[in-house]
């Protein structure tokens, strides 16, 4: 049998005995219930936060453009409710986000003030009330002269007056960068503790010994992950879709300008990617112990590292996805996996850094599974107790 051949049978029996067993397709199951659960809460809590009344403050000189405002937000469909505020006390109850925006001065031509980003069907109806307001005035004073209408009209829009106060953080994208990296994070520690379980019961059980009397280490090991990697990017694309189904059946992503499809097909480059970078490192340190109980003591160095991007990616990419740390560290090959999803969600990335974060990622993956199988090779047959690491780079 030629070596693919041999790789390709190791992978279909691990993709059959993982994917079709019960603990998997429970835990599928469990996991895909939890992700629909979730974002249907998620739905329902945003959906009442946005059921409430948009607050907007009206000073004393522009409250006779108020019953314009009101109709025309009404007949946009918002929930608006228009309160008398004094410009002294507007601006603190604005960054308080007490209200939405504060209007003052001519009622033909007011000031808006608002925190950050203005949000676009506010200042759509306000400008539509502010022209409405304008036009009437006109007629009623000058008899209707469509000239001067048309010129008066032309320049009764409002003007901004943005209080700035740090990055404006859009919090569906927060949710969707985070439930990304989340997910990739669990498919990854899943499929890699599969790998860990799998060699050290071969192992005990001496399966092995029977295995590696017909194929090479390096074979079988290249076939339990490649077979246990399928079983992943199953698992991954499963959650993905679910959470992807739902957000957009329950409107949870309507209005966010994120791209969905672009967003799920990086989620599966940066996993297959993730994997292959600690997958075969697993497989090789868990061949070092002979119990099931000494596998933590072999795999958590590795874990932390996974864990490490992930912590990194969700505290210092949302406030800054385009400083120069982040661009670092997410091109670096253990730190990309985990770093460029919210990169992704947040900013329009470079193609040059997903380029080298990929490629660099590529370069390295065979350099860790010679590694990782040279690890596995020499120390898959030792029994009675835990190798050192460095043994098995020396022996």
């Amino acid at each position: 049998m030629s070596t693919f051949g041999a790789i390709a049978l190791v992978a279909g029996r691990e993709i059959r005995t993982r994917l079709l067993s019960k603990a998997t397709i429970i835990a599928t199951v469990v996991v895909v219930g939890l992700i629909v659960g979730g974002v249907q809460a998620l739905s329902l809590l945003l959906a009442g936060r946005d059921s409430s009344a948009t607050r907007v403050g009206v000073a004393q000189e522009t409250a006779s453009l108020t019953p314009v405002l009101e109709q025309t937000a009404g007949q946009a469909g918002m929930n608006l409710e228009v309160v008398a505020v004094e410009a002294d006390a507007a601006e603190q109850q604005v960054l308080d986000g007490d209200l939405a925006a504060h209007l003052s001065g001519p009622p033909a031509g007011p000031v808006v003030t608002v925190d950050g980003i203005p949000d676009v069907q506010l200042m759509s109806a306000i400008t539509n009330a502010t022209q409405q307001y304008a036009l009437t005035e006109l007629v009623t004073s000058l008899g209707g002269d469509p000239a001067q209408a048309q010129s008066e009209l032309a320049g009764a829009v409002p003007s901004l007056q943005v209080i700035e106060t740090g990055t404006d953080l859009d919090p569906i994208r927060i949710v969707v960068a985070f439930v990304m990296v989340s997910l990739l994070l669990f498919a990854l520690l899943q499929t890699t503790q599969m790998i860990a379980m799998g060699v050290v019961e071969e192992k005990v059980s001496r399966v092995v010994e029977i295995l590696l009397a017909t194929i090479r280490p390096g074979v079988l090991m290249a076939g339990k992950v490649l077979g246990i990697g399928v079983v992943g990017v199953v698992q991954v694309s499963l959650f993905a879709t679910a959470g992807t189904l739902t957000a957009l059946a329950t409107g949870l992503l309507d209005g966010v300008q994120v791209n969905i499809a672009a967003s799920l097909g990086w989620l599966l480059v940066w996993f297959v990617l993730g994997f292959g970078l600690y997958a075969v490192l697993v497989g090789g340190v868990a061949a070092l112990v002979s119990r099931q109980e000494d596998i933590g003591s072999v795999t958590t160095p590795l874990f932390i590292l996974m864990m490490a991007p992930f912590y990194l990616g969700i505290w210092l990419v949302p406030s800054n996805p385009d400083s120069l740390l982040v661009r670092v560290l997410s091109q670096i090959p253990f730190f990309a996996p985990f770093m460029m999803p919210p990169r992704q969600a947040f900013t329009e990335v470079p193609a040059t850094d997903l380029i080298v974060a990929v490629v660099g990622a590529l370069v390295l993956i065979p350099v860790l599974i010679w590694l990782g199988g040279r690890i596995y090779s020499r120390a898959v047959l030792t029994t009675g107790g835990r190798m050192k690491l460095r043994e098995a780079l020396r022996s």
